[in-house]
């Protein structure tokens, strides 16, 4: 059985130079380095418009196009899908969407663990820590995920196995992905994650944690198409900068209306980034692309979340429609003005303005849309 040697790995990393203008993936696919580079050619001069998804009526593309007749360039889906009971389809619709729309693909990845271990058929199944949300939680040990010879660590590499037959399938398409495991670590709220109070023991199981999918990802499985995003929340999360090429930060603001530029924080993960792309990895606000420039913020994408912040969901999460069948927008995040506005900004990046894309893939995009089940 092939198994990380963290120790050895980190070794190897240490002794590499920090490029960052070069993808860490020894063996990246022309295409995937035809999309680095355009990311690249991006930074610090353009934002691109992005979108996380889940539901199957994908009804947030239906507020954007109504109100601008435009659509996000990078779509966000997740690999939850691995687990087949929480299976939504969004891997088949990211595949059909890059294939056919031209658009850039990023995954996360909300990783399901079993809340007991002896019992995993019958137990609960969850990705949130019990401190976070007691009713939907898991207890899984993260200390035991990162020790070979542990049930927790067999399953942790049948997990990322199974998370490999899906980028295999993103792959055989020659479908590059933004790859953003173990999202938001710096927070206490997923299994993963930093408990703050155990002398730092998390964080450097965290670490073993990232290493041990980057290992098995590259060096294993040998994947072609993964653009690594590590989306640690804070500086002493960090891992080696050679196995990740962009860093993400995730800001849900909890002021009203806040559409800054969130410059205090951009600053903060540019101070620790290795002069590696910085990115909103996921928000609740879209900041004003005005607002970035007068602050010389260069976020490379940002991808709201899906549902609420977007258009008006009732206190049951059903869709608020207008007499005409439409989604309502959810004037708590964005107006018709404001998005009508940056999604026409020159600086912004919408699914129009990449540079590959082809009247067929807008035609697709158009009609998938205005097909989209209510």
């Amino acid at each position: 059985m092939y198994t990380t040697d963290v120790e050895k790995l980190k070794e190897e990393l240490k002794g590499k130079v920090i490029n960052p203008r070069k993808l860490v993936s020894k063996q990246a696919s022309a295409k995937t380095v035809e999309v680095f580079e355009y990311l690249q050619e991006l930074y610090r001069h353009k934002t691109v418009f992005g979108q996380q998804y889940l539901q199957k009526e994908e009804l947030e593309d239906r507020v954007y196009f109504d109100c601008t007749g435009k659509l996000p360039a990078m779509r966000g889906y997740d690999m939850m899908d691995v687990d087949p009971k929480h299976n939504w389809g969004q891997l088949d619709r990211a595949i059909e969407w890059a294939k056919k729309s031209g658009c850039i693909i990023t995954l996360c990845w909300h990783w399901y663990a079993p809340d007991n271990m002896e019992d995993m058929e019958n137990c609960p199944w969850s990705f949130y820590t019990k401190e976070a949300n007691a009713d939907h939680s898991t207890s899984f040990d993260l200390f035991r995920a990162v020790e070979p010879g542990t049930p927790e660590y067999e399953f942790v590499i049948a997990s990322i196995d199974k998370a490999a037959e899906q980028l295999k399938r993103f792959e055989a398409e020659d479908i590059p992905v933004l790859w953003r495991p173990l999202h938001e670590a710096y927070g206490n709220w997923f299994w993963w994650g930093n408990k703050g109070n155990d002398n730092g023991a998390s964080v450097e199981a965290y670490k073993k944690l990232w290493y041990i999918i980057f290992d098995r990802l590259e060096n294993y499985h040998k994947m072609t198409n993964l653009i690594w995003v590590w989306n640690g929340q804070n500086k002493c999360m960090a891992i080696d900068p050679n196995t990740y090429d962009i860093c993400g930060e995730d800001i849900y603001s909890q002021l009203p209306h806040d559409h800054s530029s969130q410059k205090e924080k951009f600053e903060e993960i540019v101070s620790y980034s290795h002069g590696k792309m910085v990115t909103l990895s996921e928000c609740g606000f879209i900041p004003d692309p005005d607002q970035m420039k007068a602050d010389k913020v260069t976020w490379l994408w940002w991808l709201p979340w899906w549902g609420s912040f977007v258009y008006k969901m009732d206190e049951n999460w059903k869709t608020v429609f207008d007499d005409k069948g439409n989604p309502i927008i959810s004037d708590k995040y964005m107006n018709e003005e404001f998005l009508r506005r940056i999604m026409n900004d020159d600086r912004v990046v919408t699914l129009d303005r990449l540079p590959w894309i082809t009247p067929e893939n807008l035609a697709f995009a158009e009609k998938t849309v205005n097909n989209h089940e209510k």
